[in-house]
């Protein structure tokens, strides 16, 4: 007999991504890197990148913002808002109260009673804070909860990393009787403490990681293999191929085609299990081989598309592997209804995590409305040199104010205001201001 599980998930999602990109071809051509080892080794075409006026504050307010106008719900009827980051803004003060604050703002009412929590493990705390607020809503039917995660994967120039940055957030509705899908509360997860990718204290703040590649993808690896066991435990799930089990898979994506990439021995193993390969060849040979480029082209391209086009999210990564999934597939009329997605998770330091999503008969209806790749085709290209004022904070005005959008006015010089961040709106008259009421203006154009 199959196990019930408590109606509660992911209702909807919204996502916000900067208007800002930098083609992936213009960054190759400054650093002496063959573009085709980018676009068609690891996936890369462009990359999402913020303007003067933006933060993770300002890109989860969006998020939130969004999410909750479309679907007609005040400050008041949220019980928790739980956002998962690595580009907090202040080592006590959480960077959602910055970003309640400004959807306050634009939509009224207050989140007094609600429950706000910043929660830390590199790209998995937004997964954590979903866990988390899973258990919470399904402990009373009315309870309703926001996950959202935002982050800016910025590192040094001219490192290994640079060009698998970018920046963005999702949020996600999490309800009883979801219209997306139902989660059921079976994660597999696998820890250990290592440092392959940290920020550590130093004399001077610096927004970019410590971080050493190929051992963090072996880490990923490791953690994601012993999660899936975990997983294929906790779940009573029998079947020695998981990706039998799974219609769509959703990973953690550093770059675009990292899931096809470390998934390959997994696959390997799968159809050993399944006495359909009796020695498993190497990786080169198994990544070409007709059977594993039928599984990608199935269960991994879709989740892939939104990352090309946008880099690395950490937090927000894997989250939006799941909508580009869903977006592509309600674009295509797929039928997934009753069909289930496997999650795979992974933050460095290290940890992974691994669950499903049992697909609800209204998905389409929802996820026809993110528009994903419409707002992914409405942003604004900057050529190279701009990118490098960006990224090294020359620039003071911002590229691309636009009317309404939330932004960074100014920030506390001293006293007992000294770090203090205020936020507004951009409101555009001949000339670009960020105005709120009570603070002074601060020109941004």
């Amino acid at each position: 007999m199959a196990k019930r599980h408590l109606p509660v998930g992911i209702d909807d999602m919204a996502a916000y991504v900067p208007s800002l990109y930098l083609d992936i071809r213009d960054l190759a051509t400054a650093r002496g890197i063959q573009y085709e080892k980018l676009a068609n080794g690891l996936g890369l075409l462009k990359m999402a990148f913020p303007d003067v006026h933006e933060d993770a504050a300002t890109m989860a307010a969006e998020a939130i913002s969004e999410l909750m106008e479309k679907n007609r719900l005040r400050p008041e009827q949220i019980g928790r808002v739980y956002l998962g980051t690595e580009s907090a803004l202040d080592g006590a003060k959480p960077t959602a109260t910055y970003a309640v604050e400004m959807v306050q703002q634009r939509l009224g009412g207050s989140f007094r009673h609600c429950d706000v929590v910043d929660m830390t493990f590199a790209c998995i705390a937004a997964t954590d804070a979903l866990q988390n607020c899973l258990d919470w809503v399904a402990g009373n039917r009315e309870r309703i909860a926001i996950v959202v995660a935002s982050d800016f994967a910025k590192y040094e120039s001219d490192s290994t990393g640079e060009y698998t940055q970018g920046a963005g957030a999702v949020a996600v509705l999490v309800k009883w009787n979801p219209r997306l899908m139902v989660i059921p509360r079976n994660f597999g997860v696998a820890m250990d403490s290592v440092h392959d990718f940290y920020k550590p204290r130093r004399k001077e703040f610096t927004e970019t990681p410590i971080f050493d590649g190929p051992f963090s993808n072996q880490c990923y690896q490791d953690r994601m293999t012993e999660a899936l066991a975990h997983f294929r435990e906790v779940s009573g799930a029998n079947e020695n191929a998981l990706s039998d089990r799974w219609v769509r898979m959703a990973f953690h994506l550093p770059y675009s085609y990292h899931a096809k990439r470390i998934y390959v021995e997994e696959f390997a193993r799968e159809m050993a299990a399944k006495g359909e390969w009796a020695v498993a060849p190497d990786a080169k040979t198994i990544s070409q081989s007709v059977e594993y480029k039928s599984f990608v082209k199935q269960k991994l391209e879709k989740a892939q598309r939104a990352s090309s086009l946008i880099g690395n999210l950490y937090t927000g990564s894997v989250f939006m592997a799941l909508m580009s999934t869903f977006d592509a597939d309600a674009r295509e009329n797929s039928r997934l209804a009753g069909k289930r997605i496997g999650m795979v998770a992974y933050g460095s330091g290290s940890k992974s995590k691994v669950f499903e999503g049992i697909v609800q008969k209204n998905w389409k209806e929802v996820a026809s409305r993110f528009q994903l790749m419409e707002k992914l085709e409405n942003r604004k290209a900057i050529d190279y040199a701009t990118y490098e004022q960006l990224h090294h904070h020359q620039r003071l005005h911002s590229v691309f104010p636009q009317e309404g959008r939330f932004a960074l006015q100014s920030i506390g010089t001293e006293g007992t205001v000294l770090g203090a961040r205020y936020y507004g709106s951009f409101h555009l008259n001949g000339k670009a201001v960020v105005k709120r009421p009570a603070e002074k203006l601060l020109a941004v154009s």
